[in-house]
């Protein structure tokens, strides 16, 4: 049995670190993670098998925190949306210019407005419960199959968000890993989490295994893992107004608190003339608290405890598009034009078929973390997210990967000798 995992900084956090953080996950979560901890937990008790439940909750409780913030940093990245506040604190984000070095994208956890530490929190916490789980057995612990099935399930989204996101990253004191790599340990944890009786656990786990095959570049494994996603079928990433760990950073940071504006490639998106009701932001004329940045705001999520979606019937039918292209995808975007209520559209080569298909992802996952991951398989950065930010001096550092952090670096023997 493991009783250590690496923890977000290049520490090593032990078992009696792993009780603060399922505290911290368990707490002001309304229904999802309405579950009592007793008083005092000791490291005995957390490999203790009446724990598993309480484990795999937390595991979602920490990737649902990591998810946020990876929608944050990328979604600025991405160039869906612009800074528009005077803080020091998230600067990087500000002027798309994150380093090693910097300190908010590095260190600050959930309820900040930090990326790496929520994303490397949440991934060790995931193989440390997958392994305690594959210890027991299923006399000590009831439905030990569907348990492992989830906590496979966030795993695998811990580390396609890990590929999309990292231009390298490195796990457990191990090597430096290439997005690839990620992407196959996604597909691993994916291709387990296909095992679940949950229909809803089973359709995410096709999703995020036709996402990481499509990251790989096998497309026939991607088409294939696609097709079995049930008609829709969505699920989400739950938030909550509870705390500032669960509120929709989005909607905090633009509708309430006003700091971010919605980026100017995302105003007036129309289709042949037609506003697309999945881009609909609006004009506030008004600014943001920098006094210069004009206020757009976005009408995607209407509350703090709006949630994101995750995974979808829809998804898996843009990554059959793109497969599959010719009158296939050609019918796939208009059954999603139909939705939109949007006119029809018409087709064209397979390149300009493949074209369309970018686009409507673009305007089908606006702030659902897809964007930056889509922008380095598919290309578009100097497009898209380059240059300088439309209303101040700022001159965006344009990056089109997340380092790995000079903390990670530095504490991870396999890297630093």
């Amino acid at each position: 049995m493991r009783n250590r995992f690496q923890y977000h900084r290049g520490y090593h956090l032990s078992v009696g670190g792993l009780t603060l953080i399922l505290t911290l996950s368990l707490l002001g979560c309304d229904n999802l993670l309405e579950v009592e901890l007793p008083g005092a937990t000791t490291a005995e008790a957390l490999d203790d098998p009446g724990f598993a439940t309480l484990l795999t909750t937390s595991v979602q409780g920490e990737f649902e925190c990591a998810y946020s913030s990876f929608i944050w940093g990328t979604s600025h990245l991405g160039g869906e949306i612009i800074g528009g506040f005077v803080e020091a604190g998230g600067a990087e984000w500000l002027q798309r210019n994150v380093t090693p070095a910097s300190s908010d994208y590095v260190g600050s956890g959930c309820g900040g407005t930090g990326v790496y530490a929520p994303m490397a929190t949440a991934r060790a916490l995931a193989d440390d419960v997958i392994g305690r789980l594959r210890a027991w057995t299923d006399q000590e612990v009831a439905g030990r199959g569907e348990l492992l099935a989830k906590a496979n399930l966030y795993a695998g989204f811990n580390y396609v968000i890990f590929g999309d996101a990292m231009c390298t990253a490195a796990f457990d004191n191990g090597p430096e890993l290439q997005p690839a790599a990620m992407f196959e340990l996604a597909r691993d944890r994916f291709s387990e989490a296909t095992s679940a009786s949950d229909a809803q656990i089973r359709n995410a786990a096709y999703v995020g295994l036709a996402r990481a095959n499509l990251s790989l570049g096998d497309n026939q494994a991607a088409l294939s893992a696609a097709e079995q996603v049930s008609r829709g079928f969505s699920y989400d990433v739950t938030r909550s107004s509870a705390n500032n760990a669960r509120r929709n950073i989005i909607y905090l940071n633009n509708n309430q608190n006003r700091r971010i504006s919605v980026d100017p490639h995302y105003w007036d998106v129309t289709w042949m003339g037609v506003p697309d009701p999945r881009v609909d932001v609006t004009n506030t004329g008004g600014k943001t608290t920098d006094g210069v940045t004009d206020l757009w705001l976005q009408t995607k999520y209407g509350s703090d405890s709006s949630p994101y979606r995750l995974a979808s019937h829809v998804e898996a039918q843009l990554i059959i598009a793109e497969v599959a292209g010719g009158p296939r995808a050609v019918d796939i975007i208009n059954e999603l034009h139909d939705a939109a209520g949007i006119p029809p559209f018409e087709g064209g080569s397979e390149a300009e078929i493949r074209a369309q298909v970018i686009e409507e992802r673009r305007r089908e996952f606006f702030l659902e973390g897809r964007r930056f991951g889509d922008l380095r398989r598919y290309g578009g950065f100097d497009e898209w997210t380059k240059g300088t930010h439309p209303f101040t001096p700022i001159t965006y550092g344009g990056n089109e990967c997340m380092p790995l952090p000079n903390v990670e670096r530095f504490n991870n023997p396999s890297l630093s000798g």
